[in-house]
């Protein structure tokens, strides 16, 4: 049985002028407890990517929340995901507003967590090859897209797994592919082991370790309608967290800077 490399990661984001009360409830509904539930299984690790919006709506009316993600950081369970902080869609907007906005994302994480970032989301998971060069100029290392990307650039279905390196200009980032299976299952299958038993499949017949990447939307988890109770009120997430602990010895969570830095990259794309 070969082992599996799973690197989780959320999104979560507020627009721009959205009110107050919208907000507070989906703190209540999902910010809050789906961290709360992470925190109480620290051997599960993940990535949190959070608008710049979201951050300061988050420090003036919920510090505490700031503060539990820094603890978590410190102890090694989390990395933090940057991008354009007011969620720009960079390929549309200067270069220099593209740096501008990096920036600004990086000064918060760097002022409020004691910590920087070495992978960026991009708004809406949109893609043009000059941000290659944007990224690689900010020290940006790695950053994400749905796997569709790599259908429409010719990698076969059974090798878009793990990462690629892509070039531009003599610039390079690596992408990781994200995972469309894993997207509609999670949170979404009937219970857990709907997930658990995909990747013991995988494991029990390939040849070799495989890594799969799941970056999605945070408001899946509990505040999309009808979540809350799927995913807290009947337990669907703090069992999710129970199984990946009780496969730990072949399904194994790590942060992208973990996996980046042990493995090398698929190839080139």
């Amino acid at each position: 049985m070969k082992n599996i490399y799973f690197l989780f990661a959320v999104h979560n984001h507020q627009p721009v002028g959205n009110f107050g009360e919208v907000f507070a409830k989906a703190y209540r509904q999902g910010y809050l407890p789906f961290l709360e539930i992470l925190n109480r299984h620290p051997q599960v690790k993940f990535s949190l990517h959070t608008s710049g919006i979201l951050w300061n709506w988050l420090k003036e009316n919920q510090p505490e929340y700031l503060a539990l993600v820094k603890s978590m950081v410190n102890r090694g369970q989390v990395e933090l995901i940057g991008g354009g902080f007011y969620e720009p869609i960079l390929p549309v907007i200067p270069e220099t507003d593209q740096s501008g906005q990096l920036d600004l994302m990086r000064d918060f994480i760097r002022t409020e967590f004691n910590t920087d970032f070495r992978g960026v989301w991009l708004t809406e998971r949109i893609w043009e090859p000059q941000v290659v060069r944007i990224l690689a100029n900010n020290k940006i290392e790695y950053t994400f897209l749905d796997d569709a990307h790599f259908r429409a650039a010719g990698v076969p279905e059974k090798d878009i797994i793990d990462y690629y390196i892509t070039e531009d200009q003599n610039c390079h980032v690596k992408v990781f592919p994200i995972n469309q299976e894993l997207r509609y299952m999670v949170p979404f299958s009937p219970n857990p082991d709907v997930v658990i038993n995909y990747f013991r499949k995988i494991a029990e017949t390939s040849d070799t370790d495989r890594t799969y990447v799941l970056f999605d939307d945070g408001e899946k988890f509990g505040i999309w309608p009808d979540t809350s109770k799927h995913v807290y009120t009947d337990g669907w997430l703090e069992n999710f967290m129970c199984r990946l602990e009780e496969n730990s010895n072949w399904l194994k969570t790590v942060l992208f800077s973990e996996h980046a830095k042990t493995y090398p990259p698929k190839g080139k794309v």
